[in-house]
């Protein structure tokens, strides 16, 4: 049968690319597609397009972020609201979003791999590094899929048949998953470059690549820090640092908010720090929604002053009050994170474009990989094999950034190890899966969201007023109601996995559900 396939091309880069104004071809016929190296980079940048559909905008976060101690959601959209309060279903909307598009990014790699593998003349000098984006691309999605779900289907040819291919693929083992994914990016991370190259076509185009050796690494090394296979761990991240001697190449920006704040995206230094972002453009319609989730509902501080930004929103995506309280209000994260609003609470800074003037227009751009992330894998792995002095040393380097004082290396490993984590929560609040991964991870889930949840009940329908620090002037507000603290999470054992989605069980009879769903 004949079929036509579509190549969705990037409206986006990771980095920018202008490149991408110009007219291509948007269906290739199957006979005749990837006949040379331009239409494999076409292809390569849907591969993009489909990582930026699935991080962009709301689903990503709300499937990750909100299922954790970090968040509170205060709108009425049904499945958000039950995604938050852990009483999703296999039906939900969000589930099956996520789930549908991270197959998506993987059937595009997948296709481009088996072209590419079976045709590498195409692109003879350059094959080896387009092959390289596609795995990593492939790799990132299902390490998302296997965190999120546990067993999933190991889907690495592509599908052009419904008649001779298999459409109906069963769940492999989670290791099974992991040898793929550990496999493929310990190749990738010899391919890639220190510093993503261009491919110039014949046509005098210029594709630039995305990833660097750098984010290679970090992303296989949070694979093995998964598998506890902390050695390593340590050697895969020596390109941050061998033992203790520092890569003078990366490192942390100066200012915390430089990340995030889409008025310093050009600043040099974020250029340490920032290993891999999808880039999005307000002015070019490459926009994220994600702003107009995080947004004040007006632009007014909790005193009746003019707070930073020129566009309202939503304000229904914010910080729980236990992760808001808990952080020492010198810590430039918790001043460089937060601004406390007219509606009496803290909203992100971080996803919030604060000169976008439309809020379904903004900028803000997807953080998928920084050095941050190096230096505290690197003190977990440390501390699991017995060495504080050098897990404090990586711990106090992001200590330190956030005007923290070090800790001390005659820490036992179990106060260490919580140290770390809680490092982990303040560092990437608001970042997506992080704590949820982490949590997880650390088999420290269903502790952790009881001993939340359990707070969050006994302060629940008490009149509460409070003072706080004003993140931006630190100062303190006049009292003031406490309104997001009403949030439980029943967290249960089926919550440790995520429901494989009703219409994807329905569509593949194959597909087996997690426990307690």
């Amino acid at each position: 049968m004949k079929k036509i396939l579509f190549i969705l091309l990037a409206a986006f880069a990771l980095e920018s690319c202008d490149f991408l104004d110009e007219q291509s071809k948007t269906q290739i016929p199957l006979d005749a597609y990837i006949n040379n190296e331009e239409e494999a980079m076409l292809f390569l940048y849907g591969a993009y397009y489909q990582v930026r559909n699935t991080v962009f905008g709301t689903d990503f976060m709300y499937l990750t972020d909100t299922m954790t101690d970090n968040i509170d959601y205060s709108s009425t959209n049904v499945d958000r609201k039950a995604v938050a309060y852990l009483t999703l279903n296999p039906s939900n909307s969000i589930v099956k979003s996520i789930w549908g598009k991270l197959y998506t990014v993987i059937e595009q790699c997948n296709i481009l791999i088996d072209k590419m593998e079976a045709r590498p003349e195409l692109s003879p000098s350059n094959c080896d590094n387009i092959v390289a984006e596609a795995k990593f691309y492939r790799a990132w999605a299902y390490f998302q899929l296997v965190q999120l779900w546990g067993e999933v289907p190991l889907v690495t040819v592509p599908v052009y048949s419904v008649k001779e291919d298999n459409i109906r693929p069963s769940r492999s083992s989670v290791d099974a998953v992991y040898s793929l994914l550990i496999s493929d990016m310990e190749w990738v991370a010899t391919i890639a470059e220190e510093n993503p190259s261009v491919i110039t076509v014949s046509s005098g185009v210029g594709y630039p690549l995305t990833v660097s050796k750098a984010a290679a690494k970090t992303l296989l090394a949070q694979m093995y820090l998964v598998r506890k296979e902390y050695m390593n761990v340590i050697s895969t991240l020596d390109l941050f640092a061998e033992d203790t001697q520092l890569n003078e190449n990366y490192g942390l920006c100066s200012q915390y908010n430089y990340i995030f704040d889409t008025r310093y995206k050009e600043v040099e230094e974020r250029k340490k720090e920032v290993l891999l972002e999808i880039n999005a453009q307000a002015e070019d319609k490459f926009n994220n929604t994600w702003h107009r989730e995080v947004a004040p509902s007006e632009l007014k501080g909790a005193s009746g002053e003019t707070i930073q930004g020129a566009t309202s929103g939503y304000q229904s995506y914010t910080p729980s009050y236990d992760l808001f309280s808990s952080y020492d209000t010198n810590d430039m994260r918790y001043r460089q994170t937060y601004q406390i609003t007219s509606a009496n609470k803290p909203h992100f800074l971080k996803g919030y474009d604060i000169v976008a003037l439309n809020q379904n227009l903004a900028g803000p751009n997807f953080i998928m990989l920084r050095t941050a992330d190096a230096y505290l894998m690197l003190a977990e792995a440390y501390n699991e094999l017995g060495a504080p002095d050098k897990a404090v040393f990586f711990l106090n380097i992001v200590r330190q950034r956030a005007l923290l004082s070090g800790l001390d290396a005659s820490l036992g490993h179990d106060d260490l190890a919580d140290a770390i984590l809680q490092e982990r929560r303040w560092e990437f609040a608001g970042e997506g899966a992080y704590r949820l991964y982490d949590l997880r991870r650390t088999g420290r889930y269903l502790e952790v969201m009881a001993a939340f949840t359990a707070r969050v009940q006994e302060m629940s329908g008490e009149d509460m007023k409070q003072s706080f620090i004003n993140p931006l002037d630190g100062k303190k507000t006049p009292e003031l109601d406490v309104p997001f603290i009403e949030l439980s999470k029943n967290a249960q054992s089926k919550h440790l996995l995520l429901p494989i989605p009703a219409d994807e069980r329905i569509a593949n009879t194959n597909l087996s559900q997690n426990p307690g769903w």
